[in-house]
Order: C-alpha cells, then sequence, then structure tokens
C-alpha cells in the first residue's frame, strides 16, 4: 500500500521565515502607500472644499460692490427717508450722493454705534448680527444665512481724499466690500468710484478746440471794452490755471486780442492744448486736451454719453411713475438752467438764450447772451455749433468754465467762435473749483478701479 504522507521537506539553512518577512514587509509598503492615499485624498477634498469657502466669500465681495453701486446710481431710497418725498417725486434730500454716503450720521441708521465708518446701512439693510455684536453688522445674501456655511457682506466708505465735508464736496470715494463664505472664508475687494461720470477734465477757465487742419483760426473777440475780464485764478482756492486755453495755432490770434488790454486776462495768459501736429509761439505752456476734445468722434461719443445720462434715474421712481432723471433735455432754451441752490444738468439740442443758471450745461447749437447777465456758476460746453455770441450791454458773472468745438455729424473738427461783441457793463469769466465740481457731480458716479486686498 503506497503511503500517502506527505515527504519530509527539506530546507536548506537559512530559508526559515524568509516567506513570513518578505509579506509582512511588502503588507507595510502596501500600508505606508494606502495611508498616503487616503491623506492625499483627505488634503484634496479639504483643499476643494476651502477653495469652494474662498471662492463664495469673493462672490460676497462682489455682491456688496455692487449693491453699493446700486445705491450710488441712485437705485435705493432711504429708510427711513430724510423728508417726505413729493406727490410722483423724489425730493433731493433724499438722493445719495457722496456727501451723504460719506457722512455717518446720513450714511448709517440712527441705532448704529457712534464712531462706526460710514456703511450706507441707511440705504441697504443690514440683516444679520454675528455672535458677540451689538448691532447688525452684516448683510445675508444665502437664504437663511449662517456663518458657518453661507455667504454675506459688509461694506465701508472713505474719502482718500480727506475732504473737509462742512465746507466741500468730495470727488472720489473708497468702498470696501468684506465677503464672508463658509467657514470662516473671508475676502475683500475695494472699488474707487468718482463723482464724475463723463470724466470732464478742465484745463482752463476758456476753452477753445480748434480747426482739425492747424491753420484755419478760430472766430476770437475777448471784447473791446475793458472791462471783460479773464482768468484762472480760482476764485475759492489757492490753484491756478491758465485764463485761456487754444489749440496751437490760435494762440497768437489769443496774444493779439488781449495785447491792448493785457491786465484783463490774468496769468497764465494762454496755454496751448496737447494737439499733436500743432504749433505754437515760444515759451507758451501746454495742458492736457480733456479727452473728448481730442478728436470729434470722441466729442460726438461724449454728448452721446451725456444723453444717455442725463436720461438715467437718479432715485428710484414711484409706482407706475417715469423716473426722476438726472437731467434735462430740451430742443431749445430761453430762460434759465438750474439755480446756484439748485445746480441743473440741462443739455440743449439747437439754440440756448440764456438767461442765467447753474450745474452742468451742454449745448449743440449757438448759445446767446443778450443784455444784462446771464450769470452762471459751473460747466459750460458748447459741443457742436461751437459758437457763443454776447450781444448788448450789462454785467455778467461767469465762474467756472467755458470750453467750445465745432464740428457736424460726420468730419473733424472745424473753427470755433468765441465773441464778445460791444457793449457796456463788466464781464468776468473765472475759474472756480467748488462751481466746477459742482458740476460734475450732476451726471453720477464712475468706477475709477477695482482690486483685491488681503483681509485685516
Amino acid at each position: 500500500m503506497k503511503n500517502l504522507l506527505p515527504e519530509k521537506i527539506t530546507r536548506a539553512p537559512g530559508e526559515r521565515g524568509a516567506a513570513l518577512i518578505s509579506t509582512l514587509l511588502i503588507s507595510a509598503l502596501l500600508l505606508t502607500a494606502g495611508g498616503m492615499l487616503i491623506l492625499t485624498t483627505t488634503m484634496s477634498a479639504t483643499n476643494s472644499f476651502d477653495a469652494a469657502a474662498e471662492t463664495q466669500a469673493y462672490y460676497g465681495a462682489e455682491a456688496g460692490i455692487q449693491a453699493a453701486l446700486n445705491v450710488l446710481r441712485g437705485n435705493a431710497l432711504p429708510s427711513p427717508l430724510f423728508v417726505a418725498n413729493p406727490v410722483n417725486g423724489v425730493a433731493p434730500e433724499n438722493r445719495i450722493d457722496l456727501t451723504k454716503a460719506l457722512t455717518p450720521a446720513k450714511s448709517n441708521l440712527a441705532g448704529d454705534p457712534v464712531g462706526l465708518l460710514p456703511r450706507l446701512s441707511r440705504w441697504i439693510n443690514y440683516d444679520f448680527k454675528t455672535s458677540g455684536s451689538a448691532y447688525f453688522d452684516r448683510v445675508a445674501v444665502s437664504p437663511n444665512y449662517i456663518p458657518f456655511t453661507g455667504v454675506a457682506y459688509s461694506i465701508e466708505l472713505s474719502d482718500p481724499d480727506g475732504t473737509p465735508l462742512l465746507t466741500d464736496k468730495p470727488s472720489r470715494m473708497l468702498v470696501k466690500s468684506t465677503g464672508y463664505g463658509p467657514r470662516g472664508a473671508k475676502k475683500v475687494l475695494t472699488m474707487l468710484v468718482q463723482a464724475n461720470a463723463l470724466n470732464i477734465p478742465v484745463p482752463a477757465a476758456l476753452v477753445l478746440r480748434g480747426h482739425d487742419n492747424g491753420a484755419t483760426g478760430a472766430i476770437i473777440d475777448l471784447g473791446t471794452s475793458g472791462a471783460k475780464n479773464y482768468s484762472g485764478v480760482d476764485k475759492v482756492g489757492p490753484s491756478t490755471k491758465p485764463s485761456i486755453a487754444v489749440s496751437g495755432h490760435d494762440v497768437q490770434k489769443v496774444k493779439d486780442e488781449y495785447a491792448f488790454k493785457p491786465n484783463n486776462v490774468a496769468n497764465p495768459k494762454v496755454a496751448k492744448l496737447s494737439i499733436p501736429n500743432e504749433t505754437a509761439p515760444g515759451g507758451t505752456p501746454t495742458v492736457t486736451t480733456p479727452w473728448f476734445l481730442e478728436t470729434a468722434d470722441a466729442a460726438r461719443a461724449f454728448v452721446a454719453q451725456a444723453k444717455t445720462l442725463a436720461n438715467s434715474c437718479a432715485a428710484p421712481a414711484p409706482p407706475n411713475q417715469p423716473c426722476p432723471k438726472r437731467g434735462v433735455i430740451l430742443d431749445s432754451l430761453n430762460g434759465t438752467a438750474g439755480t446756484a441752490a439748485v445746480p441743473q444738468f440741462t443739455i440743449v439740442r439747437g439754440d440756448c438764450s440764456l438767461d442765467e443758471g447753474a450745474g452742468l450745461l451742454i449745448v449743440e447749437g449757438t448759445l446767446y447772451f443778450k443784455g444784462a447777465g446771464p450769470n452762471f456758476n459751473g460747466i459750460i460746453l458748447l459741443l457742436g455749433q461751437g459758437k457763443l455770441s454776447k450781444t448788448g450791454g450789462g454785467n455778467r458773472d461767469l465762474y467756472g468754465s467755458i470750453m467750445i468745438a465745432k464740428f457736424g455729424d460726420t468730419g473733424g473738427f472745424l473753427e470755433p467762435t468765441f465773441e464778445y461783441l460791444g457793449g457796456a457793463g463788466t464781464s468776468n469769466l473765472q475759474y472756480h473749483s467748488k462751481a466746477v465740481l459742482d458740476a460734475l457731480i450732476l451726471p453720477g458716479v464712475t468706477v475709477l478701479g477695482m482690486a483685491e486686498r488681503k483681509p485685516e
């Protein structure tokens, strides 16, 4: 009978337990690799979760920026109102401007703690109070917001120029929007806005943009009377601009005009606009040409943009009513265009015979001064027919700036006209920085730039 028992296995010396040790070593390596894979996967999931939270915080900061812009563009009313609105209208006291936005007593709710930076809580509904806070300090973006999983924002405003708000109007404002995401994520966006939506620079008290051919002269008559005064010396500040700025080939014409009455044109008397290929007598200073006077196409685009802004809402419309517009657009005007107390943004498509006014006045036709007056505080832009004609006597004070350019529906710039014809009486055209700023802010705000900042 065959022996069914296994044969005795003979091992060489030193081989006992080698397989077991090899198995254990391989298992250890596999366990290490598996652990590293699990750790990497966990870290990737955590990083992905953190990145998603950071992204949501960024979206929260963007929501704050858009909310602030919505207020600054006049699409929200304060709550509570400063005064009762008239029927089918909005009182000026209830319309936002940079002064109100930067003044804590008007920007913030009465119940906000003293010392808080302006944050538009009277215009934007802060509806969440974080743990330990004595006031509502966030605006929830997520429904049923809680900090661990939701998105919110808060806003702070500041004036980078430190304008004394009791006496002057600010021209710029810094908006800081902090976005809050899940698990403590935070992002900060800052936006710089300017109260000059049309971006109108003012290089001189009187600006004449000359013919594009560099030869055809502007029609200039500064008046034969010695009582016609022109000055770029700021009436309310220390700054000084040229009294008159023209294209290079028109500089000599201006010099000839004031040669017999040099004391009636303040120093610096005349400057050359920075227009390519334009020459001027030696020693003539140069000033930067306003962007809308660089080319006739730019001037046409400027007028179109001005009309769009004039038609935009300066405040929310009452139910079933048209919006209170930022400006008025007229086919012609014979009378006033705003007052010193309430400056007005006015566009006249045709001719304008002006009695008095204040604010920003854009005339596409001819502007006439007849008899006494007008007195005007602000900026007058004659863009189109490019002609100002004064006839008759009488006294007048024009504080701010007048800019004139002639062009048609196509083609380039033609020769402008500025003529003070005859008549007794004193006339003053003087740069006035406050009147200019009052005019510049009327079309609303524009964004100068935006950047992301490191959270504090």
